[in-house]
């Protein structure tokens, strides 16, 4: 891994993906789910409703700083996820599952498994992606979340 992208990527040992097989699955995951199995346990889990809409989750290829100044023939792949809100640790929990989907560790199937099983104990070991590389990058707010959090200051 180059030095650039050092602690901004998921830096994989078997770079070799199925990147059919992870778009196939990550479209299992759109729409309104029980993510219970996806998220990790917190002191707030007990708390927070697990059922939440996934509007979007993308895997598209990346471009790296190595890519662009250095030319370096390493592929990048950004996933993109989009809700309304995230449980803890979702987000890497997913991404763990789509990778380990990639390169053939787990089957396709294996994603309406564990949103079945709606327990964060059926998490498979080991899967969750490493926080490096993963960025919030867009925050949207409804006129009407807005109004509500100001009058509420008054």
């Amino acid at each position: 891994m180059p030095l650039t992208e050092k602690d901004l990527c998921w830096a994989l040992r078997d770079t070799r993906l199925n990147i059919d097989a992870m778009r196939e699955a990550s479209a299992l995951l759109l729409g309104t789910h029980d993510f219970s199995t996806f998220r990790a346990l917190s002191s707030d889990a007990p708390f927070k409703c697990p059922v939440k809409t996934l509007d979007l989750a993308q895997l598209e290829p990346g471009e790296s700083f190595s890519q662009r100044h250095f030319q370096r023939d390493i592929q990048f792949w950004e996933l993109t996820f989009k809700s309304r809100s995230f449980l803890y640790r979702q987000v890497r929990r997913m991404t763990g599952v789509l990778v380990a989907i990639g390169q053939g560790r787990l089957s396709v199937s294996k994603i309406q498994d564990l949103l079945e099983a709606r327990d964060s104990l059926a998490f498979p070991n080991n899967l969750t992606a490493p926080a490096h590389g993963l960025f919030l990058t867009n925050v949207q707010y409804r006129d009407t979340d807005l109004v509500a959090s100001m009058s509420e200051e008054q």
